[in-house]
């Protein structure tokens, strides 16, 4: 399976890996804000990041794309919403960690060339969520209040 069909693979299941990670997130002590939160709200953000993963695995990585602008103005938003950015930075870490799962459970790599191009891929996301977490970070802590 290359790159392109790992892509495919997400965007038709958006909405069942947009599923079970709400369900993980509003289960865990590590995210228990998230209880706070409608679970449509909830839904919607991961939906979101699965968005914005498609469009850069896609090939829009430009500073432009709004990866960066969008995780520091969410990161801003945590303040406010009183959400602690360890838990945040865990959803993140969920929401990868769910894709692989599902990648994983619905791909059979028949050969070494599939297997390299799967890693190609991860390494892709991985900067994808490398990215994230520094802008949330970023965005967090301008909105905090100073001591």
């Amino acid at each position: 399976m290359t790159s392109e069909k790992l892509v495919l693979l997400i965007q038709n299941n958006a909405h069942e890996l947009t599923k079970r990670l709400c369900r993980d997130l509003l289960a865990r002590e590590e995210t228990k804000s998230y209880g706070g939160i409608r679970e449509e709200v909830v839904y919607e953000r991961a939906y979101e990041v699965y968005s914005r993963l498609d469009t850069w695995l896609q090939g829009n990585r430009s500073k432009g794309s709004g990866v960066g602008k969008y995780f520091e103005k969410r990161g801003g938003e945590l303040v406010s919403e009183g959400i602690p950015l360890r838990e945040e930075v865990m959803a993140l870490m969920l929401i990868k960690r769910h894709l692989w799962l599902f990648v994983l459970e619905t791909s059979f790599f028949d050969s070494t060339y599939e297997l390299q191009q799967a890693l190609q891929f991860n390494n892709r996301v991985v900067l994808f969520f490398d990215r994230a977490i520094y802008h949330l970070v970023a965005g967090y802590q301008r909105e905090m209040p100073l001591a």
